[in-house]
This record gives structure tokens, sequence and C-alpha cells, in this order.
């Protein structure tokens, strides 16, 4: 029973990670197509920087989350 439990508890941890960061990416480009359309091509500069630094936000969010469920 505890198998289910834990095996439930990460698939459904993936669905809402994945959820949350796909909405995380969109607000980005949303925010950056305006960007662009303000400033021009030098929006994409930022762009770039904030996608980086949401992958790798969301990749130590996992990260330790694997590492805190872990058995050690």
């Amino acid at each position: 029973m505890r198998f289910l439990r834990a095996a439930g508890r990460e698939v459904l941890g993936l669905f809402v990670s994945d959820w949350v960061q796909s909405g995380v990416i969109i607000v980005i480009l949303a925010a950056a197509w305006f960007a662009v359309a303000k400033f021009g091509a030098p929006a994409l500069v930022l762009l770039v920087l904030l996608l980086a630094t949401q992958l790798v936000w969301f990749a130590r969010a996992e990260a330790t989350r694997s590492r805190r469920q872990s058995p050690s």
C-alpha cells in the first residue's frame, strides 16, 4: 500500500510541476512578446535569460524535492 501511495505522489508531483513550469513559460513568452514589440530585438536577450533562469530554478527545485523524498 505504501508503494502505491508513493507512486501516486510521484506521478501527481510530475504533473503539477509540469503545469506550473508550463504556466511560467507562457507568462515569460507573453511578456517577451510585448517587450519585443516595444523595445525590439534587444528584448530577446532578456527572454533568453528569463527562460534559462526558470529552467535552472525548476531543475533545482526538483532536485531538492527528490533529495528530501529519497531514503538515505
